[in-house]
């Protein structure tokens, strides 16, 4: 690209041709608000209901859309690390397509990077945050972050939120360690930036789940299956970057 743009957006799609048509005017909205070069990065993963067909029209109508297609599955992991292959800006931020985080939080998330944070992380778990889901997604999300705390020593208080941002140079150091294809992305992420110290921001949210979102029982095996993988990379084999 000629012209970098400042800041990247991933927005992760699967099967969600409705979410699009919301996600992206709300997010060219708030974007040039904010006043700083953006591109759109819409992350499709081997949709059937029409969602790269979506994908596609708002490329054609605006140059600072792009779509990063797969025919295959990729998994929320495997699409992210596409997507940061694929993005330009000096900022790499992602949130989920249905818009559960409220984008009126990507303004401070934005400056707390440009104010010399590494990562910067929406969290449902601290104080200010407005959360409304289902018990069981509740209890689901403070077992696992309890299971990290315990498994990998980690001072973060929610992993999981679809709403991040980070310094491009500072992800890219973590991207040759990132082994997660699914759901335990974030986690890794976060657990490397973590052991090489970098300097990481929550910010409470408010965020509402999704119509469409679920966590299925094998998606909890899963995930729990590859943190004690991650733990034993991380504090046994110490495979993670090594910073003075």
């Amino acid at each position: 690209m000629e012209d970098k743009p400042f800041i990247s957006v991933v927005i992760p799609v699967y099967n969600d041709a409705e979410g699009l048509k919301r996600a992206i005017p709300e997010s060219i909205r708030v974007l040039e608000r904010l006043g700083y070069s953006f591109e759109i990065l819409i992350v499709e993963d081997a949709s059937t209901d029409g969602s790269l067909d979506t994908a596609n029209d708002f490329a054609r109508e605006d140059t600072r859309i792009r779509v990063n297609h797969s025919e295959a599955r990729r998994g929320k992991g495997g699409a992210l690390s596409d997507a940061f292959t694929d993005s330009h800006g000096e900022i790499f931020c992602f949130y989920d397509v249905d818009l559960s985080t409220d984008l009126k939080h990507l303004a401070e998330m934005i400056s707390r990077i440009r104010n010399g944070d590494d990562v910067v992380i929406g969290s449902r778990m601290i104080k200010g945050s407005d959360v409304v889901r289902s018990d069981k997604r509740e209890l689901t999300s403070k077992g696992y972050n309890t299971l990290i705390k315990i498994v990998l020593g980690s001072k973060i208080t929610d992993h999981q939120c679809g709403f991040k941002a980070f310094k491009k140079e500072k992800l890219e150091a973590l991207m040759p360690y990132i082994k997660a294809r699914g759901w335990t992305w974030d986690t890794e992420v976060l657990s490397l930036a973590e052991r090489c110290h970098y300097t990481i921001s929550e910010i409470p949210v408010v965020w509402k789940q999704g119509k469409k979102t679920s966590i299925r029982q094998k998606d909890i095996i899963s995930m729990g299956w590859g943190v004690l993988k991650l733990a034993c990379r991380l504090r046994i084999l110490r495979r993670y970057p090594k910073v003075n």
